[in-house]
């Protein structure tokens, strides 16, 4: 028994020696027949070509979409839209269009009025100061007058204006202020354009025109005030700027519906249409890296989704090569499906329970269901679907992989296929009414109809499939082994009639071998099939084992220990050999090698050495070949053959005696390094003897013997088949004479 009684091996793939040469050096590669350690090199290299094999799948599903036009072509070809999208073009027009059509906010500055107020004030005071320093000539004051307000007015109207009583000179200060005021303090002012000062300047001018009915007086009035004009109304730019912005949000994104025609062949390219094709990345503009760099990023994300779910949760998998390969090969093969029927978005109805299926029941329940919802979201991004449609291919999928768990036969995955179907309508129905959708439409139905089919179509494949999966990897699974089982099988058959005594023992053997196996956690079924043919070897040359000599002579009693241990050990070559010849798995032909381990043959080697003449006898003659079991099941195999075959020997089987046989086998074959090299603790070892003791007991268990006159009397009961009209109570209490009695206990 191995220090390391945790250590896990595949269940289903025994290790041991390489297998023979002529079964093709890739498969020992991949590690079928001998169960080799992997290495590190060899997991990273499938984990190197699932992403490179996805990426170039995603990549060339963006490639090959891609169509090369230009606005005023011919369009070459129509173009769908494989999914829905919103054309950031389109929308970037009809919101800068929306932002054109917001008119500037303008905002007054009062502050401008109050220094033009200001400055028309200052004018005035100097006008008056002019007019008041009479003692300087008036041709120079008019002069002065001039250069301090250059507003070109003549010297003639100077003199006019600084020659004008202080009261007349405070009425034209007055209104000058007033028409100021009226001009820049209106409800739009005077805004910062041309037009506008030009308008500002006319109203001016008619204002003057009423204030003042003086020619030389209106002049002054009008061209002081038209010099103090200025804007005063400024664009808001910030006010404007959100204004607009508002306005540009409001305008609802420029959808691209799934489904869409976007060109039609033969029609004209406009611009709208390449800004959609640029926006659903169909435009064909040269070489553009992106689609390359997101489908093998996308295929990094993948593969490194299932590599982390490997060493997390499935670490005794990176052991199983095989195994590795088929999960691979399964994820590739659904993605390119995908691809392939891109423009049947029904098809992930098929696609993911398909794989999911194939890949619990050929490498591990957990693993079809975590690749079921990457495969869901892959292929619904190849196909362009809806998240309802990755949903029910994982719902779907899901129900698939909780069905398979059951399976007794290959006809049970109809089964599967129907439930899959069920989850795909129900789910289907489900999301329709979430959503609002009008039961009574066509394409509803249609949906409906194709999710229910498409799970029967997934089983369909699963069976298709399933064989060319498990014969080239070495797989065996529950279904196979199911097969394996049956009495039909040709091998089988052949044993039943010609080594019946072996058959038995053999049937017996694998009911001792399942019951001990699931007891201690291993692979029942397996260990049972196993220990089904684990002497087929016997029907080579039936008569030599006392199996099935049926107390005639005995072959042996004639031959030397030598040439009969010769006879009995090889009958473990050639049980190969017809397992080989019957191509059972290679997991099961373990079984044939490993039963006896490299065990003696106790009896014959005794009666060697009794019969010895002084030349001495070496045990290692005596000893089978072996290897040494493997695994935990191989173990348990060898351990029930031994003790169903000697438990037969006991006089007197009763619970005590058999349990004493079993535990001294058991220790026996511990102590000979039988169970070294497969993962069996001592507390496994217990459970497997009170189990054999259990399951034996009830085999050989005593049987009451009945008197005569019950017998006779329950052998005319049944010749007219009614019990002699007696009740079951009273037969059980019918004593040798008729009456109870004191053999009347119950069987």
């Amino acid at each position: 028994m191995g220090k390391d009684s945790e250590r896990e091996r595949p269940a289903d793939r025994p290790t041991g020696p390489p297998r023979p040469p002529g079964l093709g050096g890739w498969r020992q590669w991949l590690g079928t027949g001998g169960g080799w350690p992997v290495g590190t090199a060899r997991l990273v290299l499938l984990g190197v070509m699932v992403w490179v094999l996805v990426g170039t799948i995603f990549s060339a599903n963006l490639y090959g979409q891609r169509v090369s036009v230009q606005v005023g072509e011919i369009a070459p070809k129509t173009v769908v839209a494989p999914f829905g999208t919103i054309d950031f073009a389109s929308t970037a027009v009809a919101r800068a269009a929306a932002r054109r059509a917001v008119q500037p906010v303008y905002s007054t500055d009062p502050k401008v009025l109050t220094a033009v107020k200001q400055e028309a004030t200052n004018d005035f005071q100097t006008i008056a100061n002019l007019s008041a320093d009479t003692a300087v000539p008036l041709a120079a004051r008019e002069a002065a007058a001039a250069s301090a307000i250059p507003i070109g007015l003549p010297l003639s109207v100077w003199g006019e204006v600084l020659t004008l009583p202080p009261s007349t000179l405070a009425g034209l200060s007055q209104n000058t202020t007033v028409i100021l005021a009226s001009v820049l303090g209106n409800g739009t002012g005077v805004r910062d354009s041309s037009a506008s000062l030009a308008e500002a300047k006319s109203f001016v001018a008619d204002l003057a025109g009423t204030e003042e009915p003086d020619p030389g007086l209106r002049l002054f009035l009008t061209s002081l005030s038209t010099s103090l004009l200025r804007p005063n109304t400024f664009v808001n730019q910030s006010e404007t700027a959100a204004r607009r912005e508002q306005a540009a949000l409001a305008v609802p994104d420029v959808r691209i519906v799934k489904g869409e025609r976007i060109i039609t062949a033969g029609s004209v390219v406009t611009a709208q249409s390449v800004r959609e094709l640029s926006a659903l990345g169909l435009l064909n503009t040269g070489f553009d890296p992106a689609p390359l760099a997101g489908g093998f990023l996308f295929g990094l994300v993948l593969a490194a989704l299932q590599a982390g779910f490997l060493w997390g949760f499935r670490r005794r998998l990176a052991a199983d090569w095989p195994r590795l390969v088929i999960w691979g090969v399964v994820t590739v093969l659904g993605l390119l499906a995908a691809q392939l029927l891109a423009q049947v978005p029904e098809a992930n109805f098929v696609i993911v329970p398909t794989a999911a299926i194939l890949l619990a029941s050929l490498v591990d329940p957990a693993v079809g269901m975590v690749t079921a919802a990457i495969l869901a979201i892959a292929t619904g991004i190849l196909s362009g679907t809806d998240l309802f449609t990755a949903v029910v291919a994982w719902f779907g999928a899901l129900a698939g992989v909780v069905g398979v768990s059951r399976l007794s036969n290959r006809h049970d995955v109809i089964r599967v296929g129907l439930l899959v179907g069920a989850v795909n309508i129900v789910t289907l129905l489900s999301l329709d009414f979430m959503s609002g959708a009008a039961l009574g439409q066509a394409p509803v139905w249609h949906q409906l109809v194709w999710a229910f089919v498409d799970g029967g179509v997934a089983a369909v494949l699963v069976v298709g499939s399933t064989p060319f999966l498990e014969a080239p990897f070495g797989i065996v699974t529950a279904v196979r082994l199911i097969e394996l089982s049956s009495p039909n099988q040709p091998l089988l058959r052949k044993l039943l009639v010609e080594a019946p005594g072996t058959y038995l023992h053999s049937i017996m053997v694998g009911n001792l071998a399942e019951a001990a196996t699931e007891a201690v956690g291993g692979d029942a079924l397996l260990a049972r099939v196993g220990a089904i043919y684990h002497d087929v070897g016997k029907l080579k040359r039936p008569y030599f084992f006392i199996d099935n000599q049926y107390g005639e002579e005995n072959p042996h009693d004639k031959l030397a220990p030598s040439l009969s241990a010769l006879i009995i050990g090889s009958h473990v070559k050639d049980g190969v050999e017809l397992a080989r010849q019957h191509r059972l798995p290679d997991v099961i032909q373990q079984f044939i090698r490993q039963h006896h381990g490299t065990t003696v043959m106790r009896y014959f080697y005794e009666k060697a050495r009794d019969l010895d003449t002084g030349d001495g006898v070496a045990e290692v003659d005596y000893r089978y070949e072996g290897p040494k079991p493997q695994t935990k099941e191989a173990a348990i195999v060898m351990l029930a053959d031994a003790s169903e075959a000697t438990t037969r020997t006991l006089k007197n089987p009763n619970a005590a005696s058999i349990e004493q046989v079993v535990r001294r086998l058991i220790r026996e074959r511990l102590q000979d390094g039988q169970l070294d090299e497969a993962n069996l603790t001592l507390r496994d070892l217990d459970t497997v003897a009170r189990t054999f003791t259990r399951v034996l007991t009830g085999v050989f268990h005593t049987r009451i013997e009945y008197p005569d006159p019950v017998l006779k009397e329950m052998e005319r009961s049944q010749k007219r088949g009614d019990m002699g009209h007696e009740s079951a109570r009273r037969l059980r209490r019918v004593g040798g004479d008729g009456s109870s009695g004191p053999n009347s206990r119950p069987r």
